[in-house]
């Protein structure tokens, strides 16, 4: 029995352990399982930072130690700093628009292209040339290679250096919400770095000119060589349209804006409008002539003879006759020779009117006739010559669509011709005018303090990336050490709440030479048998099952632990060693591995003949007996149930040590035979996957887990510092 004295504490019966020490374990279990549950994060946080804080501390003082040595050892630096506006747009000294096309883009964009183009290349090579930096010895210090060894190179390649160390010392600081910017260079020589931000800006004012006079200039190539292209393809398609118009035959006698023939234009066109007025002219007058020919038909010559004045004169004269002649015939007879004269003399009136008027008749019925042959013929012969120059504008419509597809080239080559000489005149204008968006606001002065090093800042940057890299390695190592099962989340990685935990032994005895890790051991599983005892309603139960994840987890120390300290208290207890593939309980009782339960299961023997007394009052046994082939086809019928039950008629409990539930069926199988399942679990061993893996085994046979033990407990590493262990220090006040 030494090897049990050794490691668990206290005479064979426990008679030893006083009242008062379960009464204060069980108020310490309580108050550190209060803890547990209401750990705030802040807490949880700050012990964290106290597990790692070595870590904390090293990384962060490396960082502020760098930090200050790479201040102390950099060299000074100068920055200089040139103000500048650069507006939108430049002024318009010209009424016309600007050759390049204006992009609509955001201010934004437009400000970003000009930062891009202040930390161009082509501005630092340009810089170089200004300032000879190619040939500063000095200035190539700053470079990749040294800059004597610098000096030895092409000037090409001087050149190029030197434009890498502008450009790696320049920095563009835009002032917000304006058009001002400050350009930067940073150089170990005020002088130079004055020099160079100057510089800077005055090129970008000669690139900026420069970058529109060649925008112009290109344009005027473009369009001079356009221009000769456009006149000469204008010239041949006039004389295209001038060698038609002449095979043709096809004369214009007005011009158009478009230049095309239209039958408004031609000669024919001409002739035959002024045909067809002569032709109206000539039917007027033939139908004039016809209608004269009707009235002379109609009595038209009797009405003339009325007012013709030979006609007239004679009959005056017949009527003087004739008034005569009525006078004397009422103052003589008919007879008288005067009257007989007279008679005579009105008749020849009336033979001579008659003569006349027939005359008068007869001249003017032919005067109808030829006025009126002649209209006729004059009519005909402008019809004739109408429907001759008819065919004649027609023929010539046809020939104007080829001439006017010929024209509508010649028109379109023209118009081309002239807007681009337009163009190219402007141009000409506006590229002589040097007009500029950017201007220099403030030149750069020479700086009097150095920018760099910063040596508070410096520090300030060091703390920060310290503490940023020490808070991701102590991320990192929690992360990696998630899977250490901790008493505060305990119930939040594996769901089952924590019945009690053991200290992990180390060497230590008091002055009186008294071994505490006997003492905190046996009163760690005297608080876990306190907490089991309020686990359910009618406390502990009669049957439990004490397993594992894994083997070598503390399970059958638990197991033989809680057997002996029910036994301690005045219960009867039974202790089966179920685990029939590495039987450890009679190592523990320090007997040999005779018959047992794998003999009662297969009904080699009775359970009283396989009971025995442990040396332990209260306490009996029953050894895992002979190692079968598969221990968990034993298992599978009733036969554990039944022997469970039996031994529940002589004892007041019965503590099952099974084996692990990981890789083996042995454990769920026995954990249906029991009241409840005690859970194993060691501290730093264990991961959370596994252990809650076994306990979903469990879960799914509907066994009834009690809680968890945590074994092995370190913790001064875990985090809850030295004086977490004093909960189990026998006898303290």
């Amino acid at each position: 029995m030494n090897e049990l004295t050794t490691n668990y504490g206290g005479d064979g019966d426990g008679r030893n352990l006083p009242a008062h020490g379960i009464e204060r374990d069980v108020i310490n279990e309580a108050t550190m399982m209060n803890d547990q549950e209401s750990e705030s994060p802040l807490s949880s946080l700050l012990r964290i930072v106290r597990r790692r804080r070595w870590v904390i501390i090293g990384i962060t003082g490396a960082c502020l130690l760098a930090a200050l040595v790479v201040s102390l050892l950099v060299e000074p630096q100068y920055t200089a700093e040139t103000r500048i506006e650069i507006r939108r747009e430049a002024d318009k000294v010209l009424n016309m628009d600007s050759v390049e096309q204006e992009a609509e883009l955001a201010d934004r964009e437009f400000y970003q292209t000009q930062y891009e183009l202040l930390e161009s290349r082509t501005l630092a090579e340009a810089v170089v040339r200004d300032l000879r930096l190619a040939e500063n010895e000095e200035f190539l210090d700053a470079s990749d290679m040294n800059g004597a060894d610098a000096m030895e190179l092409p000037r090409n390649q001087r050149v190029r250096l030197a434009s890498e160390v502008v450009m790696g010392g320049t920095t563009i600081a835009p002032v917000r919400q304006s058009s001002i910017v400050d350009v930067k260079f940073t150089f170990n020589n005020p002088t130079v770095a004055r020099d160079v931000a100057d510089s800077l800006a005055e090129n970008f004012i000669q690139t900026n000119l420069a970058r529109r006079f060649e925008a112009t200039s290109y344009a005027r190539d473009f369009l001079e060589e356009r221009l000769v292209t456009t006149r000469a393809k204008l010239e041949e398609s006039e004389r295209q349209a001038a060698a038609y118009a002449q095979r043709q035959g096809l004369i214009k006698i007005t011009d158009n804006d478009s230049g095309a023939i239209t039958p408004a234009n031609t000669l024919a066109t001409a002739d035959l409008a002024q045909l067809s007025q002569e032709l109206a002219v000539a039917r007027a007058q033939r139908e004039r002539a016809e209608a004269a020919l009707a009235e002379d038909r109609g009595g038209r010559a009797a009405a003339s003879a009325l007012v013709n004045d030979t006609v007239t004169a004679l009959r005056r004269e017949r009527g003087e006759r004739a008034g005569e002649l009525a006078q004397m015939r009422s103052d003589f007879g008919p007879e008288y020779p005067a009257l007989v004269a007279l008679e005579e003399q009105v008749a020849a009136l009336d033979r001579e009117i008659e003569r006349e008027v027939g005359r008068v008749a007869s001249s003017l019925s032919q005067e109808s006739r030829d006025s009126y042959r002649k209209a006729l013929a004059a009519e005909q012969r402008i019809q004739a010559r109408v429907n001759i120059l008819k065919g004649d504008v027609l023929d010539t419509q046809q020939r104007a669509i080829a001439f006017n597809i010929i024209q509508r080239d010649v028109d379109t080559n023209r118009q081309l011709y002239e807007a681009l000489l337009q163009r190219f005149k402007e141009i000409g204008v506006a590229g002589g005018v040097g007009t500029n968006n950017v201007a220099i606001v403030d030149p750069a002065l020479v700086p009097e303090e150095p920018s760099s090093p910063n040596i508070p800042l410096n520090l300030a940057l060091g703390l920060i990336l310290g503490l940023a890299i020490s808070g991701g390695a102590v991320f990192a190592l929690e992360q990696i050490a998630d899977s250490v099962i901790l008493p505060s989340d305990f119930q939040r990685k594996l769901g089952t709440p924590l019945l009690g935990t053991t200290p992990k032994l180390i060497e230590s005895k008091d002055e009186e030479g008294i071994d505490r890790n006997n003492t905190a051991l046996t009163e760690s599983y005297f608080s876990t048998l306190t907490a089991i005892q309020f686990s359910t309603a009618h406390g502990t139960p009669r049957s439990m099952l004490v397993t594992s994840s894994q083997e070598g987890e503390g399970k059958s120390t638990t197991a033989f632990s809680l057997a002996r300290d029910l036994a301690a208290v005045g219960a009867k207890v039974l202790i089966i060693d179920a685990d029939m593939r590495r039987p450890s309980l009679h190592s523990t009782l320090g007997r040999p591995l005779g018959k047992g339960l794998s003999d009662i299961l297969v009904n080699r023997m009775q359970l009283q003949e396989a009971i025995f007394e442990t040396g332990f009052a209260n306490l009996s046994a029953v050894l895992a007996g002979s190692i079968p082939p598969n221990p968990a086809e034993l298992l599978s019928g009733p036969g554990m149930k039944q022997i469970v039950a039996e031994a529940a008629k002589h004892y007041d409990h019965v503590i099952v040590d099974g084996p692990p539930v990981l890789g083996l069926a042995d454990a769920p199988l026995l954990s249906r035979a029991v009241e409840g399942t005690v859970f194993v679990v060691e501290y730093g061993r264990t991961v959370a996957a596994q252990a809650r893996l076994a306990i979903q085994r469990l879960a799914t046979v509907r066994a009834s887990i009690v809680g968890a033990v945590l074994t092995k407990l370190d913790a001064e590493s875990a985090g809850y510092g030295s004086n977490y262990g004093y909960r189990y220090n026998y006898g303290d006040k």
